[in-house]
């Protein structure tokens, strides 16, 4: 009977970890709060000091000798902080910068991310670029369905 209780015990824990968010509360919070990005990156000027969260999908990773260069196609994020959606016609490309290196072979084109950080302005003669400077960057697992067949409705058998 004990041994009975404490699985059910340790089932819930580990069913209700799986619903837990990864982005801490307290970002998720002010991500709930920040303006829409296209209101920010038409005039980032206007917030110098504060902190965005922005997610998408990798297109692109450049490891450079000081940083590592990230092109995000810019999705939105559900409420855990993870980008959802698919591309659409008006897609939105962000260039995240990071002092960390990311290896190339795990930050993948294709791979989910989140970054955690402010946006930036950096004058190339005419010409400005505008990145997210990243003080974090979340890379969402991948999933990866079962391989084989099953058996049995409702939790069955896996083979």
């Amino acid at each position: 009977m004990l041994k009975n209780l404490l699985f059910l015990l340790a089932l819930s824990s580990l069913g209700s970890i799986g619903f837990c968010s990864i982005i801490p509360k307290g970002l998720l919070n002010q991500y709930k709060n920040q303006p829409p990005l296209e209101t920010i990156l038409q005039k980032p000027e206007g917030y110098p000091d504060r902190f965005f969260l922005v997610g998408g999908k990798i297109l692109s990773n450049e490891p450079l000798e000081d940083r590592t260069e990230l092109l995000i196609e810019q999705r939105k994020l559900n409420h855990s902080g993870k980008p959802v959606g698919s591309s659409s016609k008006n897609k939105r490309l962000i260039l995240i910068i990071t002092k960390d290196f990311l290896d190339p072979n795990i930050y993948t084109e294709g791979r989910l991310v989140t970054a955690y950080g402010k946006i930036t302005v950096r004058k190339l003669g005419k010409e400005k670029k505008i990145y997210l400077a990243a003080r974090s960057i979340y890379l969402w697992p991948q999933f990866n369905p079962i391989q084989g067949g099953y058996i049995g409705g409702g939790p069955g058998f896996f083979f």
